[in-house]
C-alpha cells in the first residue's frame, strides 16, 4: 500500500513563473542537457549551437562553451572526447546521476527537481513541508558544494509565486491518522463540521487519497452512510480515529474525479460553457491553460471565445465574476442567471452600504 496526495497547484494567471534576464540561460541549460541526453555518442560544440538554434536559441559558440564548463564546474557528468579541435571534440553526458542505491536521477531531473523547490512553498505550513526539506537536504549532500552552488544561482533567477498557503493550522494527530488509514486502506471515523448542512457530526468514511490545492488539505473518500464519494476538508475534521475495518471500495482517479470540476467543487453533470472575453483581457485568458477541456477561438475585435466541458459549481462562477464586464456568459441560460444574480447582490451591498453611511 502506500499514500496519493495529489497537488493542484495554482494555474490561474495570478501566479506564475517570473522571468528575468538570465533565466534564457536556465532554459538553455536544461536544453542542452536535453539534447546530450538523446546523443548517446556525443555532439560536438558546433553541434549543439545547431540543435539550438533550431530549438529558437540564437547563441554562438563561446556561449555554449561557457555553459558547458558551467555545468562540468558544477559537477555534473560531462565528459569530452575524441580531438582537441572543434569539429572532432565532442561532449557526452552520462544519463543517471545516482543520489543512493535507491534513487537515481538523469540530469534533467535532478536539475528540475531543485529549480522547482519555490514550487512548494504553498506546503509550507503543512505536516509536509520538514519531509521535504530534509530530502533537498539530502539531495544537496550527495551533489557537493560546486553543484549547490551553481544550482542556487540559477534558482535565484528563476522565480515562482505561490499561490495561497496553508491557512488553518490542522491537528498532526489527525493529519497523520488520516494519512495511515489511506495507506492501510481502513474505514475512518471523524467529527465533521459540514459547511453545506452547517451541522457537525459522525462520519465514517472509506479513505481514498488526499488531495492539496489552493493552500488546503481535502480527503476525498466515500461516504459510508450514503456511499457516496466526496471531498472533505481536513480543516474542519476532528476526532479521527482509524477504525479496524478494511475499506473495500474502489479508489477513484483523480483525474476522473475532477475533470469536470473548476477547483474543488465538482459536478456530475458537467455542460458545455461557453463565454466571450472583450480584448482588454483575451491576451490575458487565452495564454493560459484554465482546464483541460478548454477551447479558444478568435472572434473579431480582438475578442476571444472560449468554450469548457465544466459542472456549474461555485468556484466557475467566482471565476467568471473576477473578469467583471470583460467577460460575457453566451451558455448555458442558468450561468447567465447565477452571474447575474450575483452581480446584483454585489451592486445591492454596496448600495446599502453608501445607504448606512449616508444616514
Amino acid at each position: 500500500m502506500y499514500l496519493r496526495i495529489w497537488l493542484r497547484l495554482p494555474i490561474d494567471g495570478r501566479r506564475g513563473l517570473i522571468m528575468k534576464g538570465r533565466n534564457a540561460q536556465v532554459a538553455r541549460i536544461y536544453k542542452i542537457l536535453t539534447i546530450l541526453e538523446g546523443a548517446p555518442h556525443g555532439l560536438t560544440v558546433a553541434d549543439l549551437v545547431k540543435h539550438l538554434d533550431d530549438r529558437g536559441f540564437d547563441v554562438g559558440k563561446r556561449t555554449v562553451y561557457r555553459d558547458l564548463d558551467a555545468l562540468r564546474a558544477a559537477g555534473f557528468p560531462l565528459e569530452e572526447r575524441g580531438k582537441s579541435d572543434d569539429q572532432g571534440t565532442r561532449w557526452t553526458l552520462e544519463r543517471a546521476m545516482r543520489v543512493n542505491h535507491y534513487l537515481v536521477l538523469n540530469a534533467r531531473e535532478l536539475l528540475s527537481l531543485y529549480l522547482a523547490r519555490s514550487v512548494l512553498m504553498p506546503l509550507k505550513e503543512t505536516p509536509f513541508y520538514e519531509d521535504l526539506l530534509s530530502t533537498f537536504h539530502k539531495i544537496e549532500e550527495k551533489l557537493g558544494n560546486k553543484s549547490q552552488v551553481f544550482l542556487q544561482e540559477l534558482r535565484e533567477d528563476l522565480h515562482f509565486e505561490p499561490g495561497p498557503r496553508w491557512g488553518l493550522g490542522l491537528d498532526p494527530d489527525t493529519v497523520d491518522t488520516v494519512r495511515a488509514a489511506c495507506t492501510e486502506r481502513q474505514v475512518l471515523s471523524v467529527t465533521y463540521n459540514s459547511a453545506n448542512s452547517g451541522t457537525v457530526g459522525k462520519r465514517e468514511l472509506g479513505p481514498q487519497f488526499l488531495y492539496f490545492a489552493k493552500g488546503s488539505l481535502y480527503l476525498i473518500a466515500e461516504d459510508l452512510g450514503d456511499h457516496v464519494t466526496k471531498t472533505f476538508s481536513l480543516a474542519r475534521m476532528s476526532g479521527a480515529e482509524m477504525l479496524d475495518a478494511k475499506y473495500e471500495g474502489d479508489i477513484a482517479d483523480p483525474d476522473t474525479y475532477f475533470g469536470s470540476a473548476f477547483g474543488i467543487y465538482r459536478s456530475d453533470q458537467p455542460v458545455t460553457v461557453k463565454l466571450m472575453f472583450t480584448s482588454v483581457v483575451a491576451p490575458f485568458v487565452k495564454e493560459r491553460r484554465w482546464h483541460d477541456s478548454q477551447r479558444v477561438v478568435a472572434r473579431e475585435h480582438g475578442q476571444i471565445e472560449m468554450n469548457l466541458e465544466v459542472g456549474l459549481t461555485p468556484e466557475l462562477v467566482q471565476w467568471v465574476l473576477g473578469f467583471g464586464a470583460n467577460v460575457r456568459v453566451l451558455e448555458p441560460e442558468a450561468l447567465r442567471h447565477r452571474i447575474k444574480s450575483a452581480a446584483e447582490d454585489v451592486v445591492a451591498q454596496y448600495a446599502t452600504s453608501k445607504t448606512q453611511a449616508a444616514g
